[in-house]
């Protein structure tokens, strides 16, 4: 019963949360992007992207708490989806085929309770919040930022 209780509250807790979660990923993934992509830019000889130190020095400053920020998140619920895994794995593994009728009756209902419960915070269809989504993002970054960063050199030249 505890763990229902524990699942109603997740399940009311991604309707919640759900919209406001994902879009605190994106924005701050934007954010990342954007704040690279100028503080490698402050160094180049292109005049649109010449900045003070101390702007220089704040940009620096605010890239990793953005990415804690993204990590976090990726990885509690990431950590959320593991547990409610495990618990579910745990009553498939525990030899229930073997106990008396209402044992198997109890842990049949108990599963059937879990997958009804079974929520998981999605980015897309297929893409789960957890944290190979964060390194998939990193990567994202990255190349998003290689890219325009050879953008904005093949153009000045």
């Amino acid at each position: 019963m505890d763990h229902q209780a524990v699942m109603e509250k997740y399940e009311k807790f991604i309707t919640l949360f759900r919209r406001v979660m994902l879009s605190q990923i994106f924005v701050s993934s934007l954010s990342v992007i954007m704040l690279w992509f100028i503080f490698i830019m402050s160094f180049s000889s292109d005049d649109r992207f010449q900045a003070s130190d101390v702007v220089i020095k704040k940009m620096f400053c605010s890239i990793p708490s953005l990415l804690f920020q993204i990590f976090m998140v990726c990885y509690l619920f990431g950590n959320l989806h593991s547990q409610q895994d495990s618990i579910i794995f745990a009553l498939y593994s525990s030899n229930w085929t073997e106990m008396d009728m209402k044992c198997k009756k109890l842990i049949l209902l108990t599963m059937k309770l879990n997958n009804a419960y079974y929520k998981k915070l999605k980015f897309t269809r297929t893409k789960i919040v957890n944290l190979e989504m964060f390194f998939k993002t990193m990567g994202d970054c990255y190349s998003i930022i290689s890219v325009l960063v050879n953008y904005i050199q093949r153009k000045v030249e």
